[in-house]
Parts: structure tokens; C-alpha cells; sequence
């Protein structure tokens, strides 16, 4: 049985989808079914992390698990999963950590994923970790700018990211859990092009048939942002300093990864965009 938490988001949700679609039921961990929509066949654990004893619930008799976790709590997510893996003896870990998590580790942000790989090290489990540069799914997050001002605001525009499609980032996982062979390693996950934050906007702004405003907000401006959107400052100071980093190895270069673990090519921006963009209306 293959537990997954973290089952509805951008590539937990894929993920889980496909697993269904291979003929396996994945247990799932979900703090709302109704909104979890789940496809039948998924067995839903009702919880939240930050409940005792959650983890242990979701992870009793699974032979794998798929792990996604993010936000300023996920360092303490991970160390509770971490130990009910240990407990259960789960064989198969299937991680998303970050490119940040790369050695040698250069902010706060990058450390938190680095000790979330070290604590699954620790439990005896087999582990994989997909280290996947920024999501393409991040442009979501200029859906309000866009709304309002027909403006994106964004910190360090002309720095380039392969960002990656989630989808894409669940398939190597699918892949990684049918062949054991693949397990056990790290994997940096790359789209298959280096863009700017304000190239994407170019992309955006042509696929919806519109002008848009690109504005490269300094990162004090995007630091008051999310603190007043209530994130911690010390996590937001770890963010920003994780996407500032202009070392290439940290998803700045596209990677033939998803490639050779996929047998396919990562989708394009464009296609992303093309799949999503009643998102943006």
C-alpha cells in the first residue's frame, strides 16, 4: 500500500490520479474529503498534521510513501512523519524537498529542506528526493495583481528558473515508486527552458490576448507582502533569500531528468499556460 500526504496539491493531486489509474488505492491523508474530491478508490484519512498520532494513521501498513509538505510548518510536519516512518517501517520514501536543499545550503529555507531530507535519511527508510526547481503553478499567484491592475508583481524578475510543471514532477514520482531501481537517490527537476519571471509574464500576456504590466518588486515590498499576509518573517527572510540565489544549479539550467525518467520531454510554459488559463479569468 502506498500512503500519500500531501494528496491534493499541485502534485499530489496528479500523482494520486495516476496511481488510481495503474490499478492502485492509494491511502491518502486529507483534512477535509468533501474538498479533496477524491477519485473513488482512494482511501481518505481524515487529519491534520499537526495532530498527534496523524502521521501514524496514515502511514500504518504502507509499504511507500509519497510525501509533499510546505508553509512555515512544514519543518515540523516532516520531523512527525519522519518518526512514524521509523515506527512503521515504512521500506520507500518518494520526497519533495527543493533546489534549495542543493549542497551547500546558503539560507534558512534551503536548511529546513536540507534537515527534512536528513530526517527521512535517519529513519532506515529507502529514500528518494525530487528536488524540483520553482512550480509553474507559482503564477497562480499573480491571479490578484492581474485582476486588480492587470499588473505582475514579482522580486527578482530577470533571474531564470526552469520552472517545472507539477504534473511533471508527479509523473517522476510514479515512476520512481513502480522501479525500485530508481529509489534511493536525488533528483534536481527542471522544465525543459531558463525564463524570467518577466518573460513568463510576456508568455501570460500573450495567451490571454492582453497587455500586462511587468513590475520587479524590490524585495522589501515582497517581504511586507507576505508578512502582512500573515507568513512568519523569518520564514519569508528564507524564501527571499532561496529565490535570489543566482547559482544555476539551483533550477537556473534545464536538466534532461524528467526526460530520461519519463521517456518524455518536460512540458513547455506555454503548455502549462495553455492547460490553465481559465484559472486566470
Amino acid at each position: 500500500m502506498i500512503a500519500v500526504i500531501g494528496a491534493t496539491g499541485n502534485v499530489g493531486r496528479p500523482l494520486v490520479a495516476g496511481l488510481l489509474a495503474r490499478g492502485t488505492h492509494p491511502r491518502i491523508l486529507t483534512r477535509d474529503p468533501g474538498r479533496a474530491a477524491l477519485a473513488p478508490g482512494a482511501e481518505a484519512v481524515v487529519g491534520d498534521l499537526a495532530t498527534p498520532g496523524c502521521a501514524d494513521e496514515v502511514l500504518a501498513g504502507a509499504d511507500a510513501a509519497f510525501v509533499v509538505t510546505a508553509g512555515p510548518e512544514a519543518a515540523a510536519h516532516d520531523r512527525a512523519i519522519a518518526e512514524a516512518v521509523a515506527r512503521h517501517a515504512v521500506r520507500h520514501v518518494v520526497k519533495v524537498t527543493s533546489v534549495a536543499a542543493l549542497p551547500p545550503v546558503h539560507d534558512s529555507y534551503g536548511a529546513a529542506h536540507a534537515a527534512a531530507e536528513d530526517a527521512y535519511r535517519a529513519t532506515g527508510a529507502r529514500c528518494t528526493f525530487l528536488r524540483p526547481a520553482a512550480f509553474m503553478s507559482n503564477t497562480l499567484q499573480w491571479h490578484w495583481s492581474l485582476t486588480d491592475r492587470s499588473t505582475v508583481f514579482q522580486p527578482f524578475g530577470d533571474l531564470p528558473q526552469a520552472v517545472v510543471d507539477p504534473a511533471d514532477v508527479a509523473e517522476v514520482a510514479l515512476r520512481v515508486l513502480d522501479t525500485p531501481a530508481l529509489g534511493g537517490r536525488a533528483y534536481t527537476l527542471t522544465g525543459p527552458e531558463a525564463l524570467t519571471a518577466r518573460e513568463r509574464a510576456r508568455c501570460l500576456a500573450d495567451a490571454l490576448g492582453r497587455p500586462l504590466t511587468f513590475v520587479d518588486a524590490p524585495p522589501e515590498q515582497a517581504r511586507r507582502a507576505m508578512t502582512d499576509a500573515g507568513l512568519p518573517p523569518a520564514y519569508v527572510d528564507g524564501l527571499l533569500a532561496s529565490q535570489s540565489d543566482p547559482d544555476p544549479a539551483r533550477g537556473g539550467v534545464p536538466l534532461p531528468t524528467v526526460r530520461e525518467l519519463t521517456g518524455r520531454a518536460p512540458r513547455t510554459f506555454d503548455a502549462w499556460l495553455g492547460a490553465h488559463l481559465h484559472l486566470f479569468a
